[in-house]
């Protein structure tokens, strides 16, 4: 009994951490589409890529028509880049071809990066021309290789912002939703029949699948399908402890109380904490929860 109790009890936090992990996806993916935060941190990375040659070479290589066509009308920088078309859009601008009947060579393309201004980027185009040993498919190589190093770099920082917002976005939904750990973990150690509400959605959210992955790095724009999807977890989630309460001395009180607002604090914070190890973490960790309440204790060996 006891054994299960815990088990219980824990699903229903694994629940909370579940519900509140989808909808600040969803907030932090809301906030990246509305202030194109992909698209500008790929125009900075750009920018420091190519040390602002001529002082607008990150705007000309954006506006290439390589690079410049793959964006939809309704928005005005792109939030990817392939590496080809990086390799053969900082090419053109470099190197422009005065005849367009006449194919670019390697001494072309070394003219073009020898009248560069004495910056790294000269020196790393021209390392590039001097390894390709003639060969201008082996020079776009490099150039697309030095990108993709790039953009893994970009997008480490791209994530280090994402966690940044999801967390803001998790400490302001635990303060209005009143998700504090402790007081969960005490509501439902003491509520029989809220616990057997709570591991019955617990197991229908399981059957249900994995819910909608809003922070994929794939996804480019959040579709208004997707914000049904996180609409229907928020009401799903209607057996969930959360809340404020009018009593100040009561496990929903108040923050200004002494000494359960500072246990309050530490319960809000903990669960912005957990925000942060993401939606699909807290489903599969619900799932092996879940799939062992139902299986129980093994049988005992008999002797």
């Amino acid at each position: 009994m006891f054994g299960s109790q815990v088990l219980e009890v824990m699903i229903g936090l694994l629940l909370v951490f579940l519900a509140l992990s989808v909808v600040c996806s969803g907030i932090k993916e809301i906030i990246a589409s509305l202030f194109a935060l992909r698209s500008r941190t790929l125009e900075i990375a750009i920018r420091k890529m190519l040390h602002e040659i001529n002082g607008d070479a990150a705007k000309n290589l954006l506006q290439h028509p390589l690079i410049a066509g793959t964006v939809s009308p309704d928005k005005k920088l792109p939030s990817y880049i392939s590496s080809r078309n990086f390799a053969l859009a900082l090419v053109d601008i470099i190197s422009p071809q005065s005849d367009p009947t006449q194919a670019r060579t390697i001494v072309d393309l070394r003219a073009g990066i020898t009248n560069l201004p004495a910056t790294n980027l000269r020196k790393t185009l021209l390392g590039f021309i001097d390894t390709a040993q003639g060969d201008l498919d082996c020079a776009l190589k490099k150039i697309e290789h030095w990108f993709d190093d790039t953009m893994q770099r970009v997008s480490g920082w791209y994530k280090r912002l994402a966690q940044k917002l999801i967390f803001a976005a998790g400490l302001v939904l635990c303060l209005a939703l009143n998700a504090d750990t402790f007081q969960i973990s005490r509501e439902l150690w003491s509520d029989e029949a809220l616990r057997n509400a709570v591991v019955a959605q617990a197991t229908k959210r399981v059957r249900d699948g994995k819910p909608v992955d809003t922070t994929a790095e794939a996804s480019q724009e959040l579709t208004l399908a997707q914000l049904q999807k996180v609409s229907d977890e928020v009401r799903a989630a209607h057996p969930l402890p959360l809340g404020w309460s009018r009593e100040p001395k009561g496990l929903r009180g108040t923050l200004g109380s002494w000494p359960e607002g500072l246990l309050k604090v530490l319960g809000i914070l903990a669960s912005s904490l957990a925000i942060l190890l993401g939606a699909p973490f807290w489903f599969d960790l619900l799932n092996r929860v879940i799939n062992l309440r139902i299986s129980g204790d093994p049988p005992a060996l008999s002797r």
